[in-house]
């Protein structure tokens, strides 16, 4: 069999296999992490999930058009631009992290950006979340905010829960080890139909879905994890799970139509 075609047959079998990383529903401040939370739609994901493997410590790479993008291993190095204001170049994946005191000075409710829904994002996104609110309602495809930003110690307290209930193998398929989230940087969104909408697979399919996917890329947001580019992104197929890069970065991730992950890797995390 040719490198082509087992590409080709990888990626066809990954596509086809309900992987869930770090996006899951946020719960209010100060509210306890039960052992028994559970992430979106895992109960019919596990036995899927486990037929697959579990990313490799110290993996090697794989082959690039441009650079070689290193394999989604379970490594815990420091990404090259850890201060927020370089938030448009950080690249964080199963292998990079940024700092646990890694915290935003601007957040800001969501709910300045006219949009259902809870939680806080950077002060910086409002106006092109509003603008992205506001088209989809005209276009009768609204959307909601279903979670936001999470502090580092959220995120661990999280990790943990899962790791006691389905142990360390499970858990690193679904979810991000604290510092590995996009979500503790403020600029990252998962979106659902409604308040109180649990996160699925199944928004890519629904109209607000299909139109965020047209569109969110104009005001300014991209898709951290798209089907069928697992091996890539190092995460499953996550529609809900939107990244904000400011119209110009966006614009041109979505023209390279490369993941973020390869972009950002390429043109920052490697660039001289």
């Amino acid at each position: 069999m040719s490198a082509v075609t087992l590409r080709r047959v990888i990626a066809a079998t990954l596509s086809s296999v309900l992987l869930l990383s770090s996006s899951v529903p946020v719960l209010a401040t100060g509210e306890a992490i039960a052992s028994s939370v559970a992430p979106p739609s895992i109960g019919t994901a596990l036995d899927s999930i486990m037929s697959s493997s579990v990313p490799a410590v110290g993996a090697a790479t794989a082959t690039s058009a441009k650079v070689r993008l290193p394999v989604c291993g379970v490594n815990d190095e420091l990404t090259r631009y850890t201060k927020v204001k370089q938030w448009k170049k950080t690249l964080l994946d199963t292998n990079l992290r940024i700092k646990r005191d890694y915290q935003p000075w601007d957040l800001v409710s969501v709910r300045r950006a006219n949009i259902a829904g809870s939680g806080k994002v950077r002060g910086k996104m409002i106006a092109d979340l509003k603008a992205l609110a506001a088209a989809a309602r005209r276009s009768g495809k609204p959307l909601a905010v279903r979670s936001a930003w999470r502090p580092y110690d959220y995120q661990k307290a999280l990790f943990n829960s899962y790791v006691r209930t389905y142990g360390r193998a499970k858990a690193l398929k679904f979810s991000a080890r604290p510092g590995h989230s996009e979500h503790q940087m403020g600029t990252t969104v998962d979106f659902s139909v409604g308040p109180g909408v649990p996160l699925s697979s199944k928004f890519g399919d629904s109209p607000s879905g299909k139109w965020l996917a047209r569109n969110g890329w104009k005001y300014g947001f991209i898709m951290s994890y798209p089907e069928g580019k697992r091996s890539a992104s190092c995460y499953g197929y996550e529609p809900w799970h939107w990244r904000y890069f400011g119209r110009d970065l966006a614009r041109k991730i979505h023209e390279s139509g490369q993941v973020p992950r390869r972009y950002l890797y390429e043109n920052f995390e490697t660039a001289p």
